[in-house]
């Protein structure tokens, strides 16, 4: 069922200025916030409420929520935003499904020790508001670019400088004080005003977050050095809107191509490219209502995309004199003087180069063509990024957690998963076989064939349902980050065999980029990219 004039209406807010010695204060939000307002506005939103630092508190962000209910009709969407800190509390009330844990936001002037519910909002609070302000038939997309909670995966290396963690407060858990019961009257006739811990899940709540609940939520220089710095959350869903798909056209997170992006598509584009943006170290995670994965996102339909800038050289940084000589001159890098948000670091005298994400990815590398071999890689591995899609398959790393780094002597296995079942004959196009092509880019930029290689693996079709094995091995030395590349067609793709076959043990990566987008092109969203990253080091 349809409505006429449906709108959508915006409540966004951010705070990065925390007035506090046990709070740091934040660069990407206020970058984050813009590029929101920006991005919703487009949409067709012309009912935007937008709070920031001092403006956010408990009452202005209830009243604001409050007002949008009161303004929305059936069929409008309301999307609300928050960019931050996240961070952890005692629930008041335990052993409920929400766990022992409250997840809060702490906003501008939180002191744990004061307890002041004006400086603070625990995810319950959102949950009773929504369900009390916000009348039936109104969709809600809520979306928290936050830390949850939790640890990390890896450590950033102190060598690298630009990441920064959106979590306060470290590991510690605080009690919050009492809080408030609404402010307002419902304005839905039987609603129950009192917060419930036991609460069902919304029918009409869309919810997006940054990171798992065990993961840290990070902001950097997005794309490369010199950039913004921007959450990876709210950077990735400005670009899946905002930049089309490999065809050239409609958007990226609509990777079907039918010119709808709903809220699945939009959850597996997020989680897709948060994960390779922080390097495997915070994957995003949606929920939806049972049966509403198909359902379209907003009112309105977005304009054609612009197509996309081509971006500045990656930065790069090397503290030894005689090595930053080596590397100046005509190459497709910058040489930085310093090494704030760089987007490589080579440690001439470790023999290693690292990225901005705090990770070494190449260790032995002694001359200036692999340090071009490594930047060249990364440079591939960007390019690819916007293209990847794991609606039909995903690429698997284990045994470790995603995100882990492998140790020396380390078993390591890398697996393809289908993400979706395929079809039985007789189910039209949609039955079409799957064929996969899997290769590795070494951390120096070497592609190495996986599959298919033998004569057993015939033309790469893959059965019904079948988890493909591709490694099972143990980590040695050189460490670094490999990447092992997954294409699933419809068709098997001779040419960009062929291809493989030709650059294979060479430093090729950037050579695959533009074929393997062709391909995709080609395709009609039938394609699937995936990348599985392995980092391995002592």
């Amino acid at each position: 069922m349809g409505y006429a004039h449906a709108e959508t209406r915006a409540l966004l807010v951010g705070a990065w200025q925390f007035k506090s010695s046990l709070i740091m204060d934040l660069v990407g939000p206020e970058n984050d916030l813009a590029a929101m307002e920006t991005l919703i506005r487009g949409q067709g939103a012309s009912d935007v409420t937008v709070l920031r630092n001092d403006g956010v508190s408990r009452t202005t962000v209830e009243t604001a929520l409050h007002a949008l209910g009161l303004r929305s009709k059936p069929g409008d969407w309301i999307f609300l935003y928050y960019t931050g800190h996240g961070a952890l509390a005692e629930a008041a009330v335990k052993g409920t499904r929400d766990g022992d844990t409250d997840q809060f936001l702490p906003l501008p002037g939180f002191d744990p020790d004061v307890k002041d519910a004006e400086r603070f909002i625990v995810d319950k609070d959102f949950y009773t508001w929504l369900s009390i302000y916000v009348p039936n038939g109104v969709q809600v997309l809520m979306m928290a670019d936050t830390c949850h909670s939790g640890t990390l995966h890896r450590s950033v290396d102190p060598r690298v400088r630009g990441m920064a963690p959106r979590l306060t407060l470290g590991a510690r858990n605080v009690e919050l004080g009492a809080r408030p019961a609404p402010r307002f009257a419902s304005v839905l006739a039987a609603a129950d005003a009192g917060a419930d811990a036991t609460r069902d899940d919304l029918p009409n709540l869309f919810y997006i977050a940054a990171a798992r609940d065990d993961q840290i939520a990070w902001e950097n220089a997005l794309p490369v050095e010199g950039a913004p710095t921007r959450g990876f959350l709210t950077w990735s869903f400005e670009q899946g809107v905002t930049t089309p798909r490999a065809d050239g056209n409609g958007m990226a997170a609509d990777q079907d191509g039918d010119g709808t992006l709903s809220i699945g598509e939009l959850g597996a584009y997020l989680n897709v490219q948060v994960r390779m943006l922080s390097g495997q170290r915070q994957e995003s995670s949606t929920i939806i209502p049972p049966g509403r994965e198909r359902q379209g996102l907003f009112a309105t339909v977005p304009p054609p995309p612009a197509p996309p800038a081509p971006p500045p050289l990656p930065g790069l940084y090397v503290a030894d004199v005689k090595a930053r000589a080596s590397v100046s001159g005509d190459h497709p890098w910058r040489i930085l003087t310093e090494g704030q948000g760089a987007d490589f670091v080579w440690d001439a005298r470790a023999q290693a180069m690292l990225r901005r994400t705090g990770d070494i990815v190449a260790q032995n590398v002694k001359t200036p063509a692999q340090v071009r071999g490594v930047i060249d890689t990364w440079a591939a591995l960007e390019a690819l990024r916007p293209l990847l899609s794991e609606r039909s398959a995903r690429l698997m790393v284990g045994p470790l957690d995603n995100g882990a780094r492998y140790p020396s002597g380390a078993p390591v296995t890398l697996a393809l998963a289908q993400t979706q079942p395929q079809p039985q004959a007789g189910q039209g196009d949609s039955a079409a076989p799957r064929y996969a092509t899997i290769f590795n880019i070494a951390s120096d930029g070497t592609i190495q064939r996986l599959f298919p290689v033998t004569e057993s693996d015939g033309d790469g079709r893959l059965a019904t349902g079948q988890s493909l094995p591709i490694l099972d091995s143990q980590v040695i030395p050189p460490f670094g980050a490999d990447h092992v590349v997954a294409l699933v067609t419809p068709q098997p793709p001779d040419d960009v065999r062929l291809l493989l076959r030709t650059v294979e043990n060479q430093r090729a990566a950037l050579r695959l980029v533009e074929p393997i987008r062709a391909l995709l092109a080609g395709a009609g969203g039938q394609a699937s990219l995936s990348i599985g990253e392995l980092y391995t080091g002592n």
